[in-house]
């Protein structure tokens, strides 16, 4: 038994020996972070705009590069605009005069309100059955369904109105106090949050409505599709590392014989920067969930100096987008360099390519109180570093790198870097100021040389840095400024209802704000029609929601109330001496006397109108004729006359006039 038991432990040891790469690789590729928060970025910025990080009532300005975690808030002036990118696919706009709270930042999905202003929110790709997306304006939620492009207008202070538009494809569904709609692609709604009209909503194309911001949103667009077109995602570099695709305008990729693909900049990108060096120009600033980040300066330092590694070769800084040990997948770090205190000055240089992750803040996790990991609790779930809750896996690198080092050969983690880190990368500032400004130069010959020294494998031990409460307040103006005097003490409350940092509001609203707490019916996406529940009934249903079914109590006997049946009597045998039956007085009781209502008076009539009589015609004037003739009436009629005898001409001789006639005696 003992012997089995001995045999097995030597061929698991001697497995373990001879496969040493794949155990050490596995050890190494499973490697989590002690935070894996999700981390955002302003891509852009201009004219004045101040953060306020999660439990702090002091403001800082606003830079490029600069890291937002969930809790931060953003706001601009009235000369200030600001990108914020949550991953190569993910953006957002934020207007003047406005003012953006992160409320949920996770893998699982985005939470922002917007309880001042204007802001346009940009996502060209977007699954709503992994993640979610979520705006709140006061008194409204809006919640993107789809790829596409979403303006949301809070207006100012005390505002009645709030706008939502959704284009390029986008389609949100809106939610109020008391009701819930949708906002399809190339409408503009206009909700009413207060005065007469609350609770009512309006809609309008929202072409119509275009403004110079919404210009502006589009060079942007336009900008960041040229960057991705041109980018080496899953060639160079995995999704993970999103900021990536500003490289191609900054420097170039080159083919190294130990390194693989690697990125080299430009010299006119570097020659703004005094002996540059990697981690020299820029400030450390205190995220509440990291502890000390690196910002940088330069326009293309978000992904080099959150991932990969800087090596020198070859007398030329190069960044790989991975160190040695390649992982599962990219996380980001607040920095990576290796990082001590020696002799009063606080001094880093870049972590070496053949090193893993040195966690320089991991002292201040268990002190004060200021780590928080959420891997357990919101990242195994959706394990994923994008909007879209999926990771994608990090590639192999197209050029393998050569003539490396065995992974069994672990004591070349404890060789000290000198020989891979010239002195002038080793960056110090006095303890006394560091956090609080972001003037910095290189350590002296003897600094450089103690620190280089040391191999960065004490990870148990960091070194003790200065934190916020150590400042004292002496922090320089270009980190620290006033707060904006667009944003008031009191805080404007949004969304349509009390929001769970955790989780999205849009099926909780949809059900009660839409559906009445009522399930929806289900509807055949495919065909466009309603399916019908499995009950053999082929009538097409109606209705937004299930109607529910009035049920009777089965327990109660109710009484079923049946219609009589007539049955006519049997005849008898009529008896002439038989009396007759003597028929039962019927004890009805006397007809009630019937109250005859009076009949009204018939209404009074009233005289007709007045006929309406034509005008009298006017009689046209008289026409002067000439007189009447005042001929005899003819005594009796003549005969015919005789045909009348030709007219005598000159030459005839007059007739004698007639004899005149004797008289009879």
């Amino acid at each position: 038994m003992h012997s089995t038991t001995r045999v097995r432990w030597a061929v698991l040891m001697m497995t373990m020996l001879l496969s040493g790469i794949g155990v050490f690789a596995s050890e190494v590729d499973d490697y989590i972070p002690d935070v894996t928060d999700r981390v955002a970025r302003i891509s852009y910025v201009y004219g004045d705009a101040q953060i306020r990080r999660a439990g702090s009532q002091d403001w800082e300005v606003a830079v490029l590069n600069l890291p937002m975690v969930e809790g931060d808030e953003i706001a601009t002036d009235a000369n200030g605009r600001v990108e914020i990118q949550f991953d190569s696919y993910s953006h957002l706009r934020i207007a003047e005069n406005s003012q953006v709270k992160f409320v949920g930042l996770k893998d699982s999905g985005i939470a922002l309100s917007v309880p001042l202003g204007t802001v346009v929110v940009r996502v060209s790709e977007f699954d709503g059955a992994r993640a979610y997306f979520e705006i709140d304006a006061p008194k409204t939620t809006v919640s993107i369904q789809r790829p596409g492009t979403y303006r949301i207008d809070a207006g100012v202070l005390d505002s009645l109105e709030v706008v939502v538009a959704a284009t390029d494809g986008g389609e949100a569904r809106v939610y109020t106090a008391d009701a819930g709609f949708t906002v399809k692609n190339g409408r503009r709604s206009k909700i009413y949050v207060g005065g007469s009209q609350s609770g009512e909503w309006e809609m309008a194309q929202a072409a119509n409505f275009s403004d110079e911001f919404d210009k502006w949103v589009l060079d942007r667009d336009s900008i960041i599709a040229q960057r991705l077109r041109d980018a080496h995602y899953d060639q160079y570099y995995d999704r993970d590392i999103y900021g990536a695709e500003d490289l191609n305008d900054y420097g170039e990729w080159i083919s190294t014989k130990n390194y693989g693909n690697v990125w080299r900049p430009y010299s006119s990108s570097l020659s703004p920067y005094t002996a540059w060096s990697p981690y020299r120009y820029g400030q450390w600033r205190w995220i509440s969930s990291y502890g000390w980040t690196w910002v940088n300066d330069e326009p293309w330092g978000w992904a080099t100096y959150h991932h990969g590694r800087w090596f020198y070769d070859n007398g030329a800084w190069l960044w790989s987008p991975y160190g040695y040990y390649q992982q599962s997948r990219s996380w980001w770090q607040p920095a990576l360099v290796v990082i001590n205190v020696i002799g009063g000055n606080v001094c880093w240089y870049p972590l070496p390519y053949h090193y893993n992750y040195y966690n320089y803040n991991s002292h201040y996790y268990g002190h004060n109180g200021h780590h928080q990991n959420n891997w357990n609790n919101n990242h195994q779930a959706n394990n994923g570093g994008h909007v879209n809750g999926s990771p994608t896996p990090t590639p192999n690198p197209s050029a393998s790198p050569s003539n490396l080092p065995g992974r069994l050969q672990t004591d070349k983690l404890n060789i000290p870097p000198f020989e891979n880190v010239p002195a002038g990368g080793v960056i110090s500032v006095a303890v006394s100021e560091f956090g609080r400004g972001k003037t910095f130069a290189p350590a002296s010959a003897t600094v450089a040389k103690t620190m280089l020294a040391k191999a960065p494998t004490n990870i148990d031990a960091p070194p003790i840095l200065p934190v916020m409460s150590d400042l004292n307040g002496k922090i320089s103006p270009a980190i620290r400024t006033a707060r904006p005097p667009m944003v008031k003490s009191a805080s404007v409350p949004t969304g349509a209802t009390v929001r769970t940092a955790d989780a999205p509001l849009d099926q909780e609203l949809r059900k009660s704000r839409i559906f009445g707490g009522r399930p929806p019916l289900q509807i055949n996406t495919s065909q466009g029609e309603i399916k019908a529940a499995d009950t053999g009934d082929d009538s097409r249903r109606t209705g937004a929601v299930e109607r529910p079914v009035v049920r009777s109590n089965e327990d109660a006997q109710t009484p079923i109330r049946t219609a009589p049946v007539y049955a006519p009597p049997e005849p008898t045998q009529r008896d002439e001496r038989q009396n007759a039956p003597v028929r039962a007085p019927r004890n009805d009781p006397p007809p009630a006397e019937t109250i005859r209502t009076p009949r009204p008076d018939p209404p009074v009539r009233n005289d007709p109108p007045p006929r309406y009589d034509r005008p009298v015609r006017n009689d046209p004037p008289v026409r002067n004729d000439p007189p009447p003739r005042n001929d005899p009436p003819p005594t009796r009629s003549d005969p015919p006359p005789t045909k009348s005898a030709p007219a005598p001409t000159k030459s005839d001789p007059k007739p004698d006039p007639p004899a005149e006639r004797k008289k009879d005696g």
